[in-house]
């Protein structure tokens, strides 16, 4: 069996020198960056735990000032992808909201409603992470929404069903107590044997 060896193969020993420079050199060369890194203090965060700062002019989740609204329909009519819904019922001066909604599967945050308002009611607040597994639920009505996160509002949501439910047991008592009162029986008090 004959072995052929290519004419590229074949190297002079100062041709070998050179490649081992020329590898060294560059590996080296990468291994400065790596080194400069190496010695600076971490940009990473852990981020559930730490947050970078945000800026001002971030444009995130909106928030609406229902009190200075005039329901002009300003930024409903600026929006280029109507994702703003807006229904009110007018009593003289008086509004009566019925709902202003955002929808943030259309919304690009653009901030384009935000300009035209002639009360500055409706502002991007810094709310970011706008995580969810229902796309039902990028659909908020900014009424009731103050930017919390789901974990809050379920929180939020389960104190108020607890709240309801110490509220109708205080009034169950109390009508017990007058339908006693009323039928001439007297409430046995605690710790009474007779």
């Amino acid at each position: 069996m004959k072995t052929t060896i290519s004419a590229r193969e074949l190297t002079t020993p100062r041709e070998w020198v050179q490649n081992v420079w020329d590898g060294l050199f560059t590996t080296l060369a990468g291994m400065r960056i790596t080194g400069r890194y190496l010695l600076r203090k971490p940009i990473t965060i852990q981020y559930p735990d730490e947050r970078m700062p945000i800026p001002d002019r971030y444009r995130g989740i909106h928030y609406l000032e229902q009190e200075k609204c005039i329901n002009c329909l300003a930024c409903a009519r600026a929006c280029p992808i109507d994702c703003i819904e807006m229904d009110a019922i007018r009593h003289g001066k008086e509004l009566e909201w019925v709902s202003f909604s955002v929808d943030y599967q259309k919304c690009m945050f653009c901030e384009l409603c935000v300009y035209p308002c002639p009360k500055d009611c409706i502002h991007m607040g810094t709310e970011f992470a706008f995580v969810t597994e229902d796309r039902s639920e990028l659909k908020h009505d900014l009424l009731s929404f103050k930017g919390m996160s789901r974990d809050a509002r379920v929180r939020k949501k389960e104190a108020e069903e607890k709240k309801a439910a110490k509220a109708a047991a205080k009034e169950a008592k109390a009508a017990a107590k007058e339908a006693q009162a009323a039928s001439g029986d007297q409430p046995k008090e605690e710790g009474d044997d007779g």
